[in-house]
């Protein structure tokens, strides 16, 4: 499915994004190994998350929907361990590596037998960073020369102690979901501070987990064995989703905004803080702060200016760069992204596609191997972007579209519903 987009339109109005991707995937697997019925409202309704809920099914945990919730019921962790089969339960990932590396971690722990495979763009993602470490720690897991599928079969897991040598939190989460089935206490240690919402949500539940804070970075310290309380939650707004829309009404004249109830978290909204040193309009009203901090965001038109964002900042902001890039295009000035090659190993080599994009709207950019450099305030013209099957690739796409004379073509735009099904409905819904 192709989208076409007429621009030269403003952005007004209240915009309620969908449940948190990250938290939602969290949620449903610690919710399958808690000892009892968890309860989670708002659960993102995105493709990647569906995969997540049919692989947890097929490893024999009830989900259902009940009275506008998400129920899951869990049966500890001792009890999840029972679930297990002699021969391997093949599991489809479809376009989510979260789902992949974040059940590669549980199923090792578990010694769960398990052949997990996905699409073919999955099928060219790197799956060694979380083979690896698990492997070292005593799983039997193997994959195809560093990418999926991947088999696990029983092993003997250890206590251990780990330094993540990438800023991933799909790798430190793999192993804290590992550690939870190892009698004894684990160690993981990240250099650079990624996302926390594991963290947070086994202490949540109960968990034995304790942070301890380093100089860089922070150690997570995890005593396994320990059964989970299940979890009665409602899941924030997605971030990571919002930042489309925020960036659309920095850049779009006119225009004005309030997302709801959108998920706060240092550790996933640091764009806000990039916008606002750019010279971004951007209020945040707290609402509540356990176990996620969220609250609404009001953003109007700007008058931005070029920054240069990387070292420690790239973790917090990965997700958000395409969003970023996409602002830029009207800053004054230059924008400076490095440090950020995790981009080229996502659901398409975002570098290229963000330089792709950007030219194809007749913006000015340089290709840096882990970056980009964005040279602002150039008047886009209209053109036909291919998304690369990349949803944020194409939901980066609209924010130039909406500010360009003419229609623009987005190409294969229906990817956005890995992580946003509806996007271009509420787009439309909110453009003047």
């Amino acid at each position: 499915m192709d989208k076409f987009i007429e621009g030269k339109r403003s952005i007004k109005g209240c915009i309620d994004v969908p449940g948190d991707k990250s938290i939602s995937h969290r949620a449903v697997i610690l919710g399958g190994i808690a000892h009892g019925i968890s309860n989670i409202a708002g659960l993102s309704t995105s493709q990647d998350v569906k995969s997540t809920i049919e692989a947890m099914r097929k490893i024999g945990i009830p989900i259902y929907e009940k009275y506008g919730k998400t129920v899951i019921e869990g049966n500890g962790v001792t009890g999840f361990e029972q679930k297990k089969k002699h021969a391997p339960v093949e599991l489809y990932c479809r376009n989510s590596g979260t789902t992949a590396r974040l059940l590669t971690g549980l199923l090792s722990g578990a010694c769960f037998p398990a052949r997990l495979t996905g699409d073919s763009s999955l099928m060219k993602r790197p799956m060694n960073r979380v083979v690896e470490p698990l492997g070292e720690i005593g799983a039997r897991v193997t994959s195809n020369d560093g990418y999926l599928p991947v088999d696990i079969s029983e092993g003997t897991l250890v206590p251990f102690e780990y330094r993540v040598p990438v800023a991933s939190a799909q790798v430190k989460t793999a192993l804290i979901f590992a550690a939870l089935f190892i009698g004894g206490t684990s160690i993981v240690t990240e250099s650079k501070e990624t996302r926390d919402h594991t963290e947070r949500m086994l202490v949540l539940m109960d968990g034995d987990i304790k942070n301890k804070h380093l100089i860089q970075g922070k150690s997570i310290i995890i005593s396994g064995r320990k059964e989970l309380t299940p979890l009665d939650i409602t899941i924030p707004g997605d971030i990571s989703s919002a930042v489309f829309f925020i960036a659309s009404a920095l850049v779009s004249p006119s225009s004005e905004i309030i997302l709801q109830n959108v998920l706060l978290n240092r550790t996933r909204a640091h764009i806000l803080e990039v916008f606002k040193r750019m010279g971004g309009d951007i209020k945040v009203e707290l609402r509540g702060d356990f176990p996620e901090p969220l609250g609404n965001i009001r953003v109007k038109s700007s008058c931005l200016k070029g920054t240069t964002v990387g070292g420690v900042e790239i973790p917090l902001i990965i997700d958000e760069i395409p969003a970023l890039a996409s602002a830029a295009c009207f800053a004054k000035g230059d924008t400076v992204v490095r440090g950020a090659s995790e981009l080229r190993v996502k659901e398409s080599n975002r570098i290229k596609g963000i330089v792709d994009m950007v030219r194809g709207f007749g913006g000015k950019i340089e290709e840096l191997e882990d970056g980009f450099i964005i040279s602002g305030k150039k008047h886009p013209v209209p053109a036909q972007i291919e998304s690369q099957g990349d949803h944020r690739l194409a939901m980066a796409a609209s924010i130039i579209a909406l500010n360009v004379k003419g229609k623009t073509t987005i190409k294969n735009a229906h990817c956005v519903d890995i992580s946003f099904p509806g996007y271009f409905d509420v787009l439309e819904s909110v453009s003047v």
